[in-house]
């Protein structure tokens, strides 16, 4: 099983001359992607009693996610306005004060399956009470289950940078899987090499780096191995909701392959992470091809499902 913990918001697509408003949010799109690639998803996060939260928790239920663990709450939906460029990447101005996915506190949070794995990261980070009971609970989780941590820093919405670092920190050393794009590794290691930067990152207890980086393809690093993949061919409507349709994809190849302890990961193959890698990249691929954070469904895939290895089903 695969829980997703964080936001949830409205974007709002540019549909010119208008908006199109389609629920979104990274820990959202990432249990959606999941679902829709046929893991068993359940989602936490704090979510409005207001119609744009009823969207929300429909598009939830519409992809088979689990909602039975989202806590309806009388504050306003963030709302993030996109505007896209020619290349297809998005720039977001975002309307968060105050909102209902920043006020998930402890006491919202279920005792997690034995099996799960856990995926956090983006603006869930960025404001209390939120941010303290994520990271409160991956500290507490740290050593029974694989915790995969995405920061997809949004540098508009940053305050206090000092307390955002501290918190990104955090996450960061309590997480068995960074999946980061080249921009954001940059921003946490400002002055290392991409090199340094990942070794720096393995060596805070980070099992595994999946690095994104746009249309050079990714690269998945441990200790032991290295594997680079080209990016998938496709024609790129916007860049939305690629990153965690990437996500999703590793988090149902973990999944399927029982990895889900965190020695698990560290016994990952070249030849296990060249089928992740390839995976991710192919359903990353296809969201892009799309408008707005539209991520494919199995049956889309040509031969998506991951060849057997010897640490099919390995819990240990």
């Amino acid at each position: 099983m695969i829980v997703c913990v964080g936001e949830s918001l409205i974007d709002f697509v540019p549909e010119p001359p208008l908006f199109r408003p389609v629920a979104g949010g990274c820990p959202f799109n990432c249990s959606v992607a999941a679902a829709r690639l046929g893991a068993s998803v359940r989602f936490i996060g704090a979510v409005s009693r207001d119609f744009f939260g009823d969207q929300i928790v429909a598009a939830l239920d519409a992809d088979n996610v689990d909602t039975r663990w989202v806590s309806r709450v009388d504050r306003p939906t963030t709302l993030a306005f996109v505007k896209k460029a020619s290349d297809g990447s998005a720039r977001y101005a975002f309307y968060a004060d105050g909102s209902a996915d920043r006020s998930l506190e402890s006491s919202n949070l279920p005792d997690l399956p034995d099996l799960a794995l856990l995926q956090i990261g983006s603006i869930s980070l960025i404001a209390d009470p939120q941010s303290s009971t994520i990271l409160d609970l991956v500290e507490c989780e740290r050593d029974s289950r694989v915790i995969v941590f995405d920061p997809n820093i949004r540098p508009t919405l940053i305050t206090d940078e000092a307390d955002y670092r501290a918190r990104v920190n955090r996450a960061l050393g309590a997480s068995t899987i960074l999946k980061t794009s080249d921009e954001d590794l940059s921003w946490m290691f400002p002055g290392l090499s991409e090199d340094d930067a990942v070794a720096a990152t393995l060596a805070r207890g980070v099992r595994l780096v999946l690095l994104t980086r746009g249309s050079a393809g990714s690269v998945a690093i441990t200790s032991s191995h290295a594997v680079s993949v080209p990016a998938q061919p496709t024609s790129v409507a916007d860049t939305i909701g690629a990153g965690d349709s990437y996500m999703a994809a590793a988090l149902m190849w973990l999944d399927e392959h029982g990895i889900v302890e965190p020695r698990s990961v560290s016994q990952l193959t070249t030849a296990d992470l060249e089928s992740l890698v390839d995976l991710c990249g192919r359903v990353a691929a296809i969201t892009c091809s799309r408008i707005g954070a539209d991520p494919p469904r199995r049956a889309e895939l040509v031969d998506a499902d991951p060849p057997a290895t010897g640490i099919a089903h390995r819990q240990g």
